[in-house]
C-alpha cells in the first residue's frame, strides 16, 4: 500500500511539474474580475516612462474560464466582448530555462464595427495582482492589474 501511495504521489509531482501544469496553474490565477491599478508607457529610446494610470482609471477585464473575456472601459461607459489565452514559450540557456508566459486578448468594438487587441507578454502573474507588458511600433505599455474576486 505504501508502495502504490508513493508511486501516485510522484506521478502527481512529475506532472504537476510540467510546462503544461504550470500553464494550468497560471490560466487559473487570471480568471476572474481585474482592474487597472497603474498604467505606464515608454517610448522607444526615452529614458523615463510616463505615468498614463488617469487613462485606464474604472477599467476592468473579466476573465472567465472558457477562454471568453470583457472589458469595461469606464471613459467610454462601454463594455467590449471578446476572448483571450495564456502561451508559455520555455526557451533553454546554458544557465537555466527561461518561461515566457504571453497573454492575447482580442476584443470586438460592436459600436465601431473594430478590433482591438493586446498582444502582451506578462510578467508577473500573482494570485492577486498581474504585471503585463504590452508593446506597440513606438514604445511598450506597462501594466499592473489587481484581482476584484
Amino acid at each position: 500500500m505504501k508502495k502504490l501511495l508513493f508511486f501516485l504521489l510522484t506521478i502527481i509531482l512529475i506532472s504537476s511539474c510540467t510546462d503544461r501544469g504550470r500553464l494550468e496553474r497560471r490560466e487559473d490565477r487570471i480568471e476572474g474580475r481585474w482592474y487597472f491599478d497603474k498604467a505606464f508607457y515608454k517610448e522607444d529610446f526615452a529614458l523615463l516612462r510616463n505615468n498614463i494610470s488617469s487613462d485606464f482609471a474604472g477599467d476592468e477585464i473579466i476573465f472567465y474560464e472558457d477562454g471568453f473575456a470583457e472589458y469595461y472601459d469606464a471613459s467610454l461607459d462601454a463594455f467590449f466582448s471578446g476572448d483571450w489565452f495564456l502561451t508559455l514559450h520555455s526557451t533553454r540557456f546554458q544557465d537555466g530555462t527561461e518561461r515566457i508566459y504571453n497573454l492575447d486578448m482580442e476584443f470586438v468594438d460592436t459600436v465601431n464595427r473594430e478590433r482591438f487587441s493586446f498582444y502582451s507578454t506578462a510578467t508577473r502573474i500573482g494570485l492577486r495582482n498581474m504585471t503585463i507588458e504590452v508593446y506597440d511600433d513606438y514604445g511598450y505599455y506597462t501594466f499592473k492589474l489587481n484581482k476584484i474576486d
